[in-house]
């Protein structure tokens, strides 16, 4: 079998059937690839809306579990596929109608480790933006692909892994964070031999209020910067190259403004965890020198940073009024 789709499911019942038909209505016959639903101990009716699914598509197989959260049901599904390949796909999101065939035809001329596919992004049903990678005519090592053709987007739904690369490394999500994308594809890629761009749009993400990115808590701040820390820990114990390490160190401050940015923007207070996080954080020649200052001085003064941004947003939100 050359193909896994890993579907977690929890509080999906709007989705899931959507996402489901997306997975079965492709043009390559349902024996070739499987698609593993993980109950990841979901209190609505989305495993019912599976089990219907199941008995008319014989290459669903339902796999539930207690709540263990997003990375130990993808865990539970890389566990139990079969697949030559795996593509872990969201359970409120859906893929292109027939473009299996299309996909499966790239993994079996190039055998990648890794192969990364375009998106769009889809809110109130229109596509407000798209995301095609560049086309490569060859294969790129891992640390090569995270430099020039990442650009930040670190969405596990945008890769296709080969299942003994990620067995082989003992690559998991890490359980129990938000973001665990965020933590999961720097290592995948730095361990990478090859990967190999499919430069179509084959996945539509759905923006929805529901989702965990648009429900800002002060858990999505201390998992942030816990990832910050650990990533910066990876690349101390392993020898990444400059440009891997340049790149990924920029993309890390640059996360850590915007966290806390949304942070303010949320009324959020810094936790003496995320405080001690930040302090952790280094401060690197590979930045420009005001961003040296900018970071040194949150560094410095996490609170009274935070005290004046939360200021500012709520004057801003007087203007607009």
């Amino acid at each position: 079998m050359l193909l896994s789709i890993v579907i977690p499911v929890y509080n999906v019942e709007e989705y899931i059937e959507k996402c489901i038909l997306s997975c079965v209505n492709q043009n390559i016959d349902l024996t070739a690839y499987e698609i593993i639903i993980v109950d990841d101990g979901t209190p609505d009716n989305s495993v019912e809306i599976c089990e219907r699914l199941a008995i008319e598509y014989k290459n669903i197989k339902i796999i539930s579990q207690t709540n263990k959260g997003l990375s130990g049901a993808r865990n539970t599904g890389l566990k139990h596929s079969k697949g030559d390949y795996v593509w872990f796909v969201d359970s409120d999101d859906w893929i292109e109608n027939d473009c299996l065939k299309e996909i499966c035809k790239e993994i079996k001329q190039h055998k990648s480790d890794i192969f990364w596919l375009g998106h769009d992004v889809v809110a109130n049903n229109k596509v407000i933006s798209e995301f095609k990678p560049k086309e490569v005519k060859e294969p790129l090592i891992g640390q090569e692909f995270f430099v020039n053709h990442l650009d930040d987007k670190f969405y596990i739904w945008k890769f296709i892994y080969s299942r003994d690369f990620l067995l082989t490394n003992d690559l998991t999500f890490y359980e129990g964070l938000l973001y665990e994308d965020l933590e999961f594809t720097p290592r995948a890629l730095f361990l990478a031999k090859s990967c190999f761009n499919l430069p179509n749009i084959y996945y539509h993400y759905l923006m929805r209020e529901g989702s965990i990115v648009n429900n800002f808590k002060i858990k999505n701040v201390e998992d942030r910067f816990f990832i910050f820390n650990k990533l910066f820990d990876f690349m101390n114990f392993n020898t990444v190259n400059k440009e891997f390490y340049n790149t990924l160190y920029k993309s890390i401050v640059d996360s850590a403004f915007t966290t806390l940015r949304i942070a303010a923007k949320s009324n959020l207070k810094l936790t003496k965890t995320i405080k001690d996080n930040i302090t952790s954080l280094p401060i690197d020649s590979v930045l420009g020198f005001s961003e040296q200052l900018h970071l040194s001085f949150i560094k410095k003064f996490p609170d009274f940073y935070m005290l004046v941004l939360r200021r500012l947003y709520k004057i801003l939100k007087l203007l607009k009024k």
